[in-house]
């Protein structure tokens, strides 16, 4: 036999007893010159690609890169907000301000004259209740 089937050798060679592969011939480098493509590096990184992702039908072949856009899958595009709307919040959405300025003063001065009382059951006592009163 002196060809190849499938084309990965130019024909076999029996050598005691053993065959082998004849490889293909040497290419010459020096025959084609290098051209010069015209475009950097930058070019070359931020050039206009068409949009690709990865279920899409009929992609371009394009040369092996990790990164590239035809192996991700598709993303939602991104929602267009109002011409003249504002997306920046000044407050904590979580947080309930209906009392934010209400001083210590307004919450707990009730105009009641000084409580003369030494008892400290009865005061307690008092405390307790206005305390509960206060939380209704």
């Amino acid at each position: 036999p002196s060809t190849s089937k499938v084309g990965t050798a130019t024909g076999f060679v029996v050598v005691a007893g053993s065959i082998m592969a004849k490889p293909h011939g040497r290419r010459n480098n020096m025959a084609a010159p290098l051209r010069f493509d015209g475009i950097s590096e930058a070019q070359h990184h931020f050039r206009e690609v068409p949009h690709c992702y990865a279920s899409m039908d009929r992609k371009p072949l394009t040369a092996y890169n990790p990164n590239a856009s035809r192996s991700r899958l598709a993303l939602e595009d991104a929602p267009v907000p109002l011409k003249n709307a504002s997306a920046i919040e000044f407050r904590d959405r979580h947080c309930v301000h209906k009392r934010r300025f209400v001083t210590t003063h307004k919450n707990h001065y009730t105009g009641e004259t000084a409580d003369l009382r030494s008892n400290p059951g009865m005061i307690a006592e008092s405390t307790r209740v206005k305390r509960m009163l206060a939380e209704k």
